[in-house]
């Protein structure tokens, strides 16, 4: 069945599909990077990594501009249509609330005079309920920047890309808690729709 779905899709497309990538890579994003490239491979398609902002990478997919993104949530496509999810969980990713004070993680989504901030397109952050003003920007480093400079009160941000970023730039300690795990999965655009069924079966093989 697999070696069918390999021939049935072996393209004759010289351009290596397009996938945009985190630009704070950790371990898991890294592994997950080497499941796609070896299952895209297995259907005879070359892969570009591109690490861009993860509003962007999110619009660029929607707009077929990019092929694919490297990993969202598993629920991010059933209220967007332009958007092709793979049937495979990735791995679980947890959101963290991040502030420079304990006290204030305390009870925080039910204050309403706070002021919490994460990357625009971050649909983690998105989903999760607060009675605090929402404020979006384009990148962690806004976001790490509200929050150091006293202009925000919580940051939202999945941990691996905030781990990864803190490491990078040798941030001070933060006070941070773990909120709920979430599972994700590779996403595609409408253009490469047709991938989504081989691609669900190759992971699931190789996950196996």
């Amino acid at each position: 069945m697999l070696l069918w779905l390999c021939c049935l899709t072996t393209s004759l497309r010289a351009d290596p599909i397009l996938i945009g990538t985190t630009q704070s890579p950790s371990p898991q994003s890294l592994h997950i990077e080497e499941q796609l490239r070896t299952v895209y491979n297995q259907l005879g398609l070359q892969v570009l990594f591109i690490p861009m902002p993860s509003e962007r990478r999110l619009r660029q997919v929607s707009n077929n501009q990019l092929g694919a993104d490297l990993f969202r949530i598993c629920q991010l496509g059933d209220d967007d249509d332009t958007l092709v999810t793979v049937q495979a969980k990735l791995g679980d990713l947890y959101l963290q609330a991040f502030s420079l004070s304990e006290q204030r993680l305390t009870n925080w989504q039910q204050q309403s005079e706070l002021i919490v901030v994460h990357v625009r397109g971050l649909k983690m952050a998105e989903l999760t309920p607060f009675a605090g003003s929402r404020l979006e920007v384009t990148d962690l480093t806004q976001a790490f920047g509200m929050l150091l400079q006293g202009r925000a009160d919580i940051m939202l941000e999945d941990q691996l890309s905030a781990e990864a970023y803190l490491q990078q730039y040798q941030l001070p300690e933060l006070t941070r808690v773990n909120l709920a795990p979430f599972a994700v999965c590779h996403v595609l655009s409408q253009e490469l729709s047709h991938l989504a069924e081989p691609l669900q079966l190759l992971l699931q093989a190789i996950q196996n």
